[in-house]
């Protein structure tokens, strides 16, 4: 006969970025990178929803400048020239997970919701693991919360955030990448520097 455990519930968490886009992005390739929680059948799965509403919003772009026709670049609309940004999402996890012992699922999600938390915020959560008979309910966010890793943002004594490499750095006092100021404004700096990235 089969043993089970199960988890089920929500975590609320906040990921970097400057867009909508840039946050989905970023969460979707951190939890492409997070260990498993296993079962012999399938695996836990995780699901995400962007919260409601918008939690910011922004009169100019991720390059700094305001765009034309209430949209920014991905189409999105405007109200009168701001844009929302929404930093909230909710990940829904749930699993089913054949032979598996209770204090083998939870070594395993522990070490899951671990490396999320210094990846991205977790704001809050409500998780149950269970077996038959046996069963424990995480809601205290603050231990994981408290696990972030601030990102660096240009000061040499803090180590990079995992996520930092997914964001595009600006080019010296721009808000632009240096690929686009190399594409799209006469400046030496910026040639030389993007030739010299080239020749490597």
């Amino acid at each position: 006969m089969s043993h089970w455990t199960h988890i089920i519930g929500t975590i609320r968490v906040s990921p970097m970025g400057r867009t909508q886009p840039e946050k989905r992005y970023i969460l979707e390739t951190v939890l492409a990178h997070l260990p498993l929680v296993t079962g012999s059948e399938c695996d836990m799965e995780i699901h995400i929803n962007v919260g409601g509403g918008a939690s910011s919003s922004c009169s100019c772009d991720e390059f700094d400048m305001q765009t034309d026709k209430g949209k920014d670049w991905y189409g999105n609309r405007s109200r009168n020239g701001w844009f929302d940004i929404e930093e909230d999402y909710l990940l829904t996890v749930v699993g089913n997970l054949r032979d598996r012992e209770f204090d083998e699922t939870y070594k395993e999600f522990q070490k899951w919701l671990t490396r999320l938390a210094k990846r991205v915020i977790v704001d809050e959560i409500c998780v149950k693991i269970s077996e038959y008979g046996k069963e424990i309910i995480i809601s205290d966010a603050n231990p994981y919360t408290d696990m972030w890793e601030s990102p660096s943002w240009g000061d040499p004594k803090v180590e990079p955030n995992w996520c930092e490499y997914l964001m595009w750095s600006r080019w010296k006092d721009t808000p632009l990448p240096l690929e686009l100021v190399y594409k799209y404004y006469d400046d030496e700096d910026a040639d030389d520097e993007y030739e010299r990235r080239m020749k490597r």
